[in-house]
């Protein structure tokens, strides 16, 4: 059990690429324009990581850094900016003086919407990204019909979410000894938890392609 290559040790080896991922991804994401890449990064790493694939998270997340570089800054520009919009327009709505009336009752069903909307695209935005080759709109969309389409998947990955913030929040408050947990794991815990989730509709599709290809090539024989 105690084996170079038993579960224990492997275990260990992979919580420990985890805390290297979230030095990373931090250090990578303090200059605020750079958080895009940084992000796509790390999810490219967990996404190795979930699969037992790739060689060090150092080369692996500086690779996925330069590679996503162009595409991922303007997206993840756009995604701080659109979070700060609707982070706002709820705090607003939120104030007793805003929600007088059916206007401001209908502003707030809307910006729900579109937050439910922002948070699940963003779930799939980076995987996509790094996972296949594609345009900066196209990864937007993409990454919506991949949320839409594997409901079942961002379902999970949203409760997920919600409970381990949760956690995090009730740990930091009450029992600070459990919020060094997420202090040494950080963001990238959320994104390989969610990798296990993303893999599986990924393996899907491209299962569902290679059978669409030999049919293809089976028709044309």
């Amino acid at each position: 059990m105690l084996r170079y290559d038993g579960p224990v040790i492997t275990f260990l080896m992979k919580l420990g690429d985890m805390v290297i991922l979230h030095v990373l991804w931090l250090l990578c994401s303090l200059p605020v324009i750079t958080a895009g890449p940084s992000a796509a990064a790390a999810h490219y790493v967990a996404l190795k990581l979930v699969r037992d694939e790739g060689s060090s998270v150092v080369s692996m997340f500086f690779k996925a850094f330069r590679a996503n570089f162009r595409q991922a800054l303007p997206l993840g520009l756009i995604s701080l900016f659109a979070g700060a919009v609707i982070g706002a327009d709820l705090y607003l709505l939120s104030r007793p003086a805003q929600m007088g009336g059916a206007a401001g009752f209908c502003m707030m069903v809307l910006t729900v919407f579109l937050t439910i909307i922002y948070g699940i695209t963003l779930l799939w935005l980076w995987p996509v990204l790094v996972t296949y080759e594609t345009t900066c709109l196209g990864a937007v969309r993409s990454a919506f019909f991949m949320a839409a389409g594997n409901w079942g998947e961002t379902s999970v990955m949203v409760l997920q979410d919600l409970v381990l913030g949760i956690l995090a929040v009730v740990s930091i408050a009450f029992l600070p000894q459990a919020a060094v947990i997420f202090a040494i794991f950080g963001c990238p815990l959320f994104f390989v938890v969610n990798a296990f989730h993303i893999r599986r509709a990924f393996d899907r599709l491209k299962e569902a392609g290679r059978e669409m290809q030999e049919k293809e090539e089976e028709g044309n024989g």
